[in-house]
């Protein structure tokens, strides 16, 4: 404690120096031009309503279905994943369209996110496996994964054919 109170007695002049009234006018000019800086670049990087609208969709649906359908149970994480990683096969197709370019996006790895998605559907749509013991197991699993499955094929068609001359072969390896 005595270390404690000389250490404060000698750092205190210095604190007082650093806050004189002409210094903090400064600090104040420069933190609120900063700050007008900031808000300006915030306002000029805002996410597209698309993409908004996307996160909104999906963030609702996920909401609903753990509330109304699996009537919150805790299995109902699995559906709720597939809702996700659908949300992230529409970003990605959101991307592809507003930039008008494939540059970025792997056919490979969306090659085999669909090899995945056939492989998940061929045990969930006949078979128990892989299924959360709700009621959103019951059909709301299997009808996500297809969407997600037919949006994969539709952004690997957008990249392998539309958006050809841009798509950086060379550089997707798995």
């Amino acid at each position: 404690a005595v270390w404690a109170g000389g250490a404060l007695k000698r750092i205190v002049p210095h604190i007082t120096l650093l806050f004189t009234p002409s210094r903090l006018n400064v600090l104040t000019m420069s933190s609120s031009m900063q700050s007008s800086k900031l808000a300006s670049a915030k306002a000029s990087k805002a996410p597209p309503a698309n993409v908004m609208a996307a996160y909104g969709i999906c963030m609702t649906a996920a909401l609903a279905v753990f509330h109304f359908v699996a009537e919150g149970e805790f299995s109902a994480i699995l559906t709720m994943s597939v809702i996700m990683q659908c949300l992230a096969v529409v970003l990605l197709l959101l991307q592809s369209h507003s930039s008008g370019s494939a540059a970025g996006i792997s056919a490979r790895a969306l090659g085999l996110e669909a090899l995945a998605l056939v492989c998940r559907l061929s045990s969930t749509l006949w078979l128990n496996g892989y299924l959360p013991v709700d009621a959103s197991g019951d059909h709301v699993f299997q009808a996500v994964d297809i969407c997600t499955l037919v949006l994969v094929f539709g952004l690997l068609y957008q990249v392998l054919v539309v958006q050809r001359s841009t798509y950086q072969e060379a550089d997707d390896s798995l």
